[in-house]
């Protein structure tokens, strides 16, 4: 009788163990976007750029959390993040100009914007391009 249950089992075992390996994988982020920041008001092959990932937050990004959570209220829409409060920023004109690409929840995401210097910059965006 011993024989005929340890034949029984040992399949159901073999079925179960594929599942039990497929729930410890790593999941992968819904949203990644490579974003990049340099001087002047056109992108340029020496910007800086960092990498974000979100769902989970994560990449070379300096704060992937706060930037995911800031994108998140705009549905990755990147010219509605405006996180203000507006104060006064100096009227020296050093234009920065900022892209971002990847995707957002699985759609396409193009963006670039030149601000007029980087205090305007961080005024808007925050810390989502400053790096």
């Amino acid at each position: 009788m011993a024989l005929g249950l340890t034949a029984t089992l040992l399949p159901l075992a073999v079925v179960t163990a594929p599942t039990a390996t497929a729930t410890t994988a790593t999941p992968r982020a819904t949203s990644w976007l490579v974003l990049t920041s340099n001087p002047g008001e056109a992108p340029t092959r020496d910007a800086r750029a960092r990498t974000l990932t979100c769902e989970p937050a994560a990449g070379a990004h300096p704060q992937p959390a706060w930037s995911c959570h800031e994108l998140k209220k705009t549905a990755g829409d990147f010219r509605r993040v405006n996180v203000g409060p507006q104060e006064p920023c100096y009227l020296i004109y050093a234009p920065i100009t900022v892209t971002a690409r990847g995707m957002w929840n699985g759609r396409p995401v193009t963006y670039q914007e030149t601000f007029p210097n980087d205090c305007v910059l961080y005024q808007e965006k925050g810390p989502l391009f400053r790096f």
